[in-house]
């Protein structure tokens, strides 16, 4: 390969040998069961693969995309781990489910350049939150569900504050971020009423703290569009209640 790339003057076939490289120490894990080799044959191919895409001929981007696509290959093969354990553990790893979540939000943030730093909040608060909730749900562990909730919802409540380029209003701003803490707060009672048939009720506590004060610094900080501010908020408020309905009326038949 090392041969042929000179020849070609093509660089990209050089990169190519390092998922080779990971491709040998995939075989040999499934050939031999060892776990270890697979997941390092795994980080390998996604690391090589990102490279390839981000370094050949036809990639004509910016250092801040090339990064972005490798680290999004990087954590695809993660998430080729979780895969693979399936089949060698008969269980899923779900720890891998952290590094291919943060690794591939913040490969696409790089790659939608250019990136503002609202964005990078935005894409790692999901890149982490989402797969520490996905893994609480499925393991029905509730010190999973409430940083996965929190941390999912704080990005997201300073990405819709902040993330407008219009005329800034700082106690608004602050006030539609902490309605969003409110709402991951209020997320935990709905999930915990889900997976462990019981209301937990004490993250209302925070959750209903941190919607009166939000509202409160909204209606001071931008009083001329405070009605529609309530009533979207009470939207949301309405499904998570018809949620709640809907899980009581399961409880029930069950």
């Amino acid at each position: 390969m090392l041969l042929l790339s000179q020849y070609l003057k093509a660089t990209w076939i050089t990169v190519m040998l390092i998922p080779s490289l990971g491709i040998i120490l995939l075989s040999l894990g499934l050939f031999l069961k060892r776990y270890g080799l697979l997941i390092s044959g795994s980080l390998i191919v996604g690391l090589g693969m990102g490279a390839v895409f981000a370094f050949s001929a036809m990639a004509d981007l910016s250092p801040a995309p090339r990064i972005g696509i490798i680290l999004v290959g990087f954590g695809m093969g993660w998430f080729l781990i979780t895969l693979l354990s399936i089949f060698i553990l008969h269980r899923i790893a779900w720890w891998t489910f952290l590094p291919a979540g943060t690794l591939g939000s913040l490969g696409f943030c790089l790659v939608l350049s250019p990136v503002r730093l609202i964005d990078f909040v935005l894409y790692l608060g999901i890149g982490i939150g989402l797969p520490l909730l996905v893994w609480g749900i499925f393991r029905h562990i509730l010190g999973l569900i409430i940083p996965g909730c929190i941390v999912t919802t704080v990005g997201t409540g300073i990405f819709m504050a902040w993330q407008g380029s219009g005329e800034a209003n700082s106690l608004a701003q602050t006030g539609v971020m902490l309605v969003w803490f409110a709402i991951g707060w209020g997320l935990i009672t709905l999930f915990s009423r889900s997976l462990f048939q019981k209301f937990i009720w004490w993250p209302l506590i925070p959750g209903g703290v941190f919607a009166v004060v939000g509202w409160g610094l909204y209606i001071g900080g931008n009083p001329g569009n405070a009605s529609s501010f309530i009533s979207n908020t009470g939207s949301v408020a309405l499904i998570i209640i018809g949620l709640y309905l809907l899980l009581i009326r399961r409880g029930i038949q069950r």
